[in-house]
Parts: structure tokens; C-alpha cells; sequence
């Protein structure tokens, strides 16, 4: 029979066992293509929010390598974000990967998490964004131009020849 104790002794070792197993996998994990793609990536090296936060575009890749390693994320997906930087992901890339989306919002938590450890602002640089109204020119239009046609009138529904 089972005592209390040697089932607590049994789950510890597999809770052990469970644990070594992640570490073995993030130590496992070879970010090294990670992050000569992303230091090379001209989306990170223009980024004038590194430069004002007084940080090197390899500092900001290895802090987003370390944040995929204590994320267990797997290989490859590492393996596609160097594609990502590299801008050589293809359609069949993408239709052989179809959690890429999920992959690519995850990224986007990590550089984050790293953009404020670093200090570095949170700008709104990934998001596109779309002129108000304000901001989009008149081109000459004017009101009449812009108002919808005069339903006609009774009977008169037919065209004018």
C-alpha cells in the first residue's frame, strides 16, 4: 500500500522531473540566429526610441531572447521570428504555420516587456495610423459636392433623354 508519504515523495520526484525537463528546453533553445536577425533588422536599427533611451539594438534582441527563453517558447517559433527580421517569411511559410498571428502578438508582449525594463518609450510605432478628419486635405470639394442627390420627385423616376 501507498502511504501518505510515498505519494508526496512520488509527486515531488515527478514535479522535479516535470521542471528539469523546462529548464533542459530553454537551455535547449539556440537564440543565437534570434538575435544576429534581429540586430540586423532596419525596423530595430532606425528605431529612434532606442537611440533617445541610449540603448544598442543588441541589448534591446538580447533582452527579447531572454524574455522567448523564460517563455519555454519553442524553437520553432524562434525559428520564424528570425524569419520575421529577416523578412523571408512566404505564403507557405505562413500556411505551414497557422498560429503565426499568435506568434507575432506574442513577440509583441515580449518587445514591450523589454521596451519598459529598458526604459525605453512605448511609443505606438507599430500601429498604423489614420489621418482624422481634420488632417485629410479639402481637395477643393465643397458641400454641394459631398451632399447626396435629390431623391426625385413623384413619376419622374425615369431618365431624362
Amino acid at each position: 500500500m501507498h502511504t501518505p508519504s510515498t505519494r508526496l515523495v512520488a509527486f515531488g520526484a515527478f514535479a522535479a522531473l516535470c521542471l528539469g525537463a523546462a529548464e533542459v528546453q530553454a537551455a535547449n533553445l539556440n537564440t543565437a540566429d534570434f538575435i544576429a536577425a534581429c540586430v540586423k533588422d532596419p525596423v530595430v536599427t532606425e528605431d529612434p526610441t532606442l537611440a533617445e533611451a541610449k540603448v544598442t539594438p543588441e541589448a534591446y534582441c538580447q533582452c527579447v531572447a531572454g524574455k522567448l527563453e523564460e517563455s519555454n517558447v519553442p524553437q520553432t517559433d524562434v525559428d520564424m521570428l528570425v524569419k520575421m527580421h529577416n523578412e523571408d517569411i512566404t505564403d507557405a511559410d505562413a500556411d505551414a504555420f497557422p498560429k503565426l498571428d499568435d506568434l507575432l502578438v506574442a513577440n509583441e508582449g515580449y518587445e514591450d516587456a523589454c521596451r519598459q525594463s529598458l526604459g525605453i518609450s512605448l511609443d505606438d510605432t507599430d500601429m498604423e495610423e489614420f489621418p482624422t478628419e481634420e488632417e485629410i486635405p479639402d481637395e477643393g470639394m465643397t458641400e454641394e459636392d459631398d451632399a447626396p442627390a435629390d431623391p426625385p420627385a413623384d413619376g419622374d423616376d425615369k431618365p431624362q433623354e
